[in-house]
C-alpha cells in the first residue's frame, strides 16, 4: 500500500516537473521570439537611419559640388571681367593716342590750307597772267627755259600742296572713324563688364545660399577653396601687370622650346589635365604630374624668377599653391610650379635661371592631397593649356 502510495507521489511529482519544465520552455521560447522581433525592428531602424544619413551626406556632397561649380563660374566671370577691363585700358590708351594724332593732323591740315589760301591770294594779286603768257613773254631762249622751269616748279609745288591737303584730310577722316570704332568697342566692353558683374553677383548669391546648408567640416573645406580662389585671382592680376610691363608678343607653343619640368616625364605622364574638374577647387588651371616626394623640379626654359614664396595661413599652415615658383621667360610666357616640398625652393625672386636648372622638389604643400607637381603656363597673366608647350 505504501509502495503504491509512494509510486503515485513520485509519478505526480514527475508530471508536475514535466509541466513546470514545459511551462519554462514555452516562456523562454516566447521571450526569445520577442527579442528576435525586437532585434529585427532595431536593425530595420538602424538601416533606415543609415539610409537617411547616406541621403543627407549625398545631399551635402551635391551641395558642395554645386558650390564648386559655382566657384568655377565665379572664377571664369572674374577672369572675363579682368580681361575686359584690361581691354578697356588698352582702348583708352589707343583713344588718347588717336585723339592726339587727330589734333596733330588737324594742325598740319590747317597749315596746308593757310599756305594754299596764301598762294591763291598771291595769284589773284598778280593778275590773271597765265603760265602760257609767262612763256610767250620770255626774252630769248634762256629766259624761256628759265620761265618754263619756274612754272614747272610752281605747278609741282601746287600739286604737292593739294595732294598733301587731300592726304591729310583723308588721314583725319580715317583716324576719326578708327577713334569712333575704339570708343564703340570700349562702350561695348563696359556694357559687357556690367553684365558679367550682375551674373557674377547672382552666382555669388546662389553660392552663399547653398553654403548655408554645409556642415562645419564642409564649410571649412569651402573656406579653404575660397581662399585658394582669392590667391589665384591675386596672382593672376600680379602676373598680368608684369606681362603688360614686358609688352612682349607671346611666342607660339611650337616655338617655345620648353623641356619637361621632371626628368624622364613627358605630357604622356600627365595625371590630371588642364581644365578638368578632378580637383576640389574645381577648374584645373594647369596639369599635374604625380610622382614621389622629393623628385627634382627643373626650369622648362631660361628666364627670371619673379615669384618664389610659400602661401600660408596666419597659423603657418600651407594654403593654395603652398610652396610655389613663377618664372618669366621673356617671350610672352611664364611658368608656375606649385605644391613644392616644404623648404625645397632653391631659387629666389630676381634670380636668372638656365633651362634645366633645378628650382625645387616635388611635394604636397597647400591645397593638395598627395605628392605631385602642379605645372602652369601663363600668357598675359592668365593660364593657358600647357600641353602644346610640353615635349
Amino acid at each position: 500500500m505504501n509502495i503504491k502510495r509512494n509510486m503515485r507521489i513520485v509519478l505526480i511529482n514527475v508530471v508536475i516537473f514535466i509541466i513546470l519544465l514545459s511551462g519554462i520552455g514555452f516562456t523562454y521560447a516566447t521571450t526569445s521570439q520577442e527579442l528576435k522581433n525586437k532585434q529585427k525592428d532595431i536593425d530595420e531602424q538602424i538601416a533606415e537611419k543609415k539610409e537617411e544619413m547616406k541621403n543627407v551626406k549625398n545631399e551635402l556632397s551635391d551641395t558642395l559640388t554645386q558650390i564648386n561649380k559655382l566657384n568655377v563660374e565665379i572664377s571664369d566671370y572674374q577672369t572675363e571681367i579682368n580681361e575686359l577691363n584690361a581691354q578697356i585700358g588698352t582702348l583708352d590708351i589707343q583713344i588718347t593716342e588717336k585723339e592726339a594724332n587727330i589734333d596733330e593732323q588737324q594742325k598740319k591740315f590747317d597749315a596746308q590750307k593757310t599756305a594754299l589760301e596764301e598762294r591763291l591770294v598771291a595769284m589773284y594779286e598778280s593778275g590773271t597772267v597765265s603760265y602760257l603768257d609767262m612763256l610767250l613773254s620770255s626774252e630769248g631762249i634762256t629766259d624761256f627755259i628759265s620761265n618754263y622751269y619756274l612754272i614747272s616748279e610752281i605747278a609741282k609745288a601746287d600739286n604737292e600742296l593739294l595732294d598733301n591737303i587731300e592726304n591729310t584730310k583723308n588721314q583725319i577722316e580715317n583716324e576719326k572713324n578708327s577713334l569712333q570704332d575704339a570708343r564703340n568697342q570700349r562702350n561695348e566692353s563696359k556694357t559687357a563688364v556690367e553684365g558679367k558683374k550682375q551674373t557674377l553677383a547672382s552666382s555669388v548669391n546662389q553660392k552663399n545660399q547653398l553654403a548655408a546648408n554645409l556642415t562645419e567640416e564642409e564649410k571649412a573645406i569651402q573656406a579653404e577653396l575660397d581662399e585658394f580662389e582669392k590667391d589665384k585671382q591675386r596672382i593672376q592680376a600680379e602676373l598680368a601687370a608684369l606681362a603688360a610691363k614686358d609688352n612682349v608678343k607671346p611666342v607660339a607653343p611650337s616655338a617655345a622650346g620648353y623641356i619637361s619640368p621632371l626628368a624622364g616625364k613627358t605630357k604622356a605622364n600627365i595625371t590630371t589635365g588642364y581644365g578638368s574638374y578632378q580637383t576640389r577647387s574645381g577648374k584645373h588651371t594647369g596639369v599635374d604630374f604625380a610622382c614621389s616626394g622629393g623628385t627634382p623640379i627643373y626650369a622648362v626654359k631660361a628666364g627670371t624668377v619673379i615669384t618664389s614664396k610659400a602661401l600660408t595661413y596666419p597659423n603657418g599652415s600651407y594654403k593654395s599653391y603652398g610652396e610655389y615658383i613663377v618664372i618669366n621667360h621673356h617671350d610672352g610666357t611664364m611658368t608656375l610650379y606649385g605644391h613644392m616640398q616644404s623648404g625645397s625652393r632653391c631659387v629666389s625672386e630676381g634670380q636668372a635661371v638656365a633651362q634645366g636648372q633645378q628650382i625645387g622638389r616635388v611635394g604636397s604643400t597647400g591645397n593638395s592631397t598627395g605628392n605631385h607637381l602642379h605645372f602652369e603656363v601663363r600668357v598675359g597673366g592668365s593660364p593657358v593649356n600647357p600641353i602644346p608647350y610640353l615635349p
